[in-house]
């Protein structure tokens, strides 16, 4: 009955520490040199500041693009990344791989970026930047354009992005759909309501 129970115990730990991975660091995701500052590539809406869905649901406020950023930890469960903005104010996003269908390590990559916002921004005309600092996305704008505003396209919803129709969350339970037809750029942007899988 002993051995019975070390045995049990010994499986339950192997499994609990099987199932805890390294955390990311983010200096090794970018290859940061000394002094490198890392930013947001695109808006990060939100609503509570320490619970940001992976999905980058359209609801709340949002942490601009090109927000300089200090990251504070990832958790070795791979489903938290932490961080502050220069004011001091942390963040915490609720990573899902099964939602983001990436790793957290690629997440992190396509999420933050070395380049600040007048890079991101850099020959984009005046009006669309207007409109992707305000967080709006209205057609003639390239695909570029729109992650700049809304972020990545979730790949639960949109699995490639060379796809002519983007499908972003609202809410858990509303989406808007940006299609792109003739040069890549969105024609219209559409609510639609629909059940998160």
């Amino acid at each position: 009955m002993r051995s019975f129970f070390i045995m049990v115990c010994a499986a339950a730990a192997l499994l609990l520490c099987g199932c805890a991975a390294d955390p990311v660091v983010f200096s090794e995701v970018f290859q940061l040199k000394e002094g490198e500052r890392l930013y947001t590539k695109y808006n990060i809406w939100y609503e509570d500041p320490a619970n940001i869905s992976s999905l980058n649901i359209q609801r709340g406020t949002f942490i601009p693009l090109g927000t300089e950023i200090t990251p504070v930890k990832t958790t070795s469960f791979g489903d938290k990344i932490i961080f502050k903005d220069k004011k001091g104010k942390q963040y915490t996003i609720r990573f899902s791989a099964g939602y983001r269908l990436c790793t957290m390590a690629d997440y992190i990559g396509y999420t933050f970026t070395t380049q600040d916002r007048e890079t991101l921004l850099r020959g984009i005309p005046d009006n669309v930047r207007r409109r992707i600092l305000r967080g709006e996305v209205v057609p003639g704008m390239t695909p570029d354009q729109v992650i700049l505003a809304y972020g990545p396209a979730p790949a639960i919803r949109t699995p490639d992005k060379r796809s002519d129709c983007w499908i972003y969350f609202l809410t858990k339970s509303q989406v808007i759909r940006v299609l792109f037809r003739g040069g890549s750029r969105p024609q219209s942007a559409e609510y639609r309501q629909c059940a998160v899988i």
